[in-house]
């Protein structure tokens, strides 16, 4: 006489082996099956539309206003003299012009004019990234009372933003 401990293993066992999801295939072909299922998924699905210079547009405009209001608040703080505040959303101006880089990266131009837009706006947000690593540098050298390194950066920092400008303008002008 069995007892019923032993039937309730032997029943785990048998159920656990018959429903097994990928039963007699070793493991390197459930991942061979895994990644094939990904492959075609990713295959059916299309990918990122060629994009239209209206679409190039908006992309550039939406970029260029969040960079400036994050540039009116490095003002305010600069002209409020709070270097450390400066500093912070002079990191944050940085790394949305260097998101911006990328956001434009997949866009693609139907026109000449609009490729030469997107290279002048790329160009402009690099600038742009440039000027927030001085200003963030220029508020560092404030803060460690390093007066004349504090302007340096800030002038660099302003040179640069004035090509920023120059090149996100002269894109503007292409895509209109």
């Amino acid at each position: 006489m069995t007892s019923r401990a032993s039937k309730a293993t032997s029943r785990a066992k048998t159920t656990t082996a018959a429903t097994s999801p990928a039963r007699g295939l070793s493991v390197g072909r459930q991942v061979l099956l895994v990644l094939s299922c990904l492959a075609a998924i990713a295959l059916s699905v299309p990918t990122a539309a060629v994009a239209s210079d209206a679409t190039l547009k908006a992309t550039v405009a939406s970029w260029s206003q969040r960079i400036a209001l994050d540039a009116h608040g490095i003002g305010l703080s600069a002209s409020r003299r709070h270097p450390r505040r400066m500093m912070r959303r002079a990191r944050h101006f940085r790394a949305d012009s260097l998101r911006a880089v990328r956001a434009l990266a997949p866009v693609r131009a139907s026109s000449v004019r609009g490729g030469r837009a997107k290279r002048l706006a790329v160009a402009a947000f690099r600038d742009y990234g440039i000027v927030g690593r001085e200003w963030a540098l220029s508020g560092q050298a404030r803060l460690r009372g390093l007066r004349l390194a504090a302007v340096g950066h800030a002038r660099r920092a302003a040179r640069f933003a004035r090509s920023g400008s120059r090149l996100l303008v002269a894109a503007g002008k292409l895509l209109r």
